[in-house]
């Protein structure tokens, strides 16, 4: 025994706004109406539902824009990150680069990005320049371009001799690509 609610915004998991839900009764009246989430669909409110679904498409078009906006500068950002390396003059490093670490990064540079939102198609573990993608919403993707260094000093050496090599530190510092 459902009762049908007209969202009045966004409700994770559920709809957005001027969406017509059906929910649990206890739901509406214990969550949804004291947030003011939600009005009761009555013939009085669906008149409202025009205004909701012009609410709706300004704010999703602002949030289209927003991530387009960002999506053009994080095309031109290159993040450097210096991990240890396993052997002198190897390509391959200890450790590889994170998601998590990713989005640190962009953080520590203004962009809130999600861990999850970051895709690469493997993992980032050699030295060199790598690819990874970022999902900004409303179909925008960006291209992040990464370039890891590697670097061998004598405490890490002796320090993986001992079968428990230190985790390695990553750092990473952004800059504009000016070969564009």
């Amino acid at each position: 025994m459902n009762i049908e609610v007209i969202l009045k915004g966004p409700v994770k998991g559920l709809g957005a706004e001027a969406d017509m839900v059906k929910v649990r009764p206890g739901y509406a009246r214990n969550f949804l109406f004291p947030k003011g989430l939600a009005t009761p669909l009555n013939a009085g409110s669906r008149r409202q539902v025009e205004s909701l679904k012009k609410k709706r498409g300004e704010r999703e078009a602002a949030e289209a824009a927003a991530a387009q906006e960002k999506c053009g500068k994080l095309a031109r950002l290159v993040l450097a990150f210096e991990l240890k390396q396993a052997q002198e003059g190897a390509e391959k490093l200890f450790g590889a680069i994170t998601a998590a670490e990713i989005a640190a990064a962009l953080v520590e540079k203004g962009f809130e990005v999600d861990r999850r939102d970051i895709s690469h198609a493997k993992a980032i573990n050699q030295v060199g320049e790598h690819e990874v993608v970022v999902d900004l919403g409303y179909s925008i993707k960006a291209t992040i371009k990464i370039k890891v260094t590697g670097n061998t000093d004598e405490n890490f050496e002796r320090a993986s001799k001992t079968k428990r090599p230190r985790k390695a530190a990553v750092s990473a510092e952004a800059k504009e690509d000016k070969s564009e």
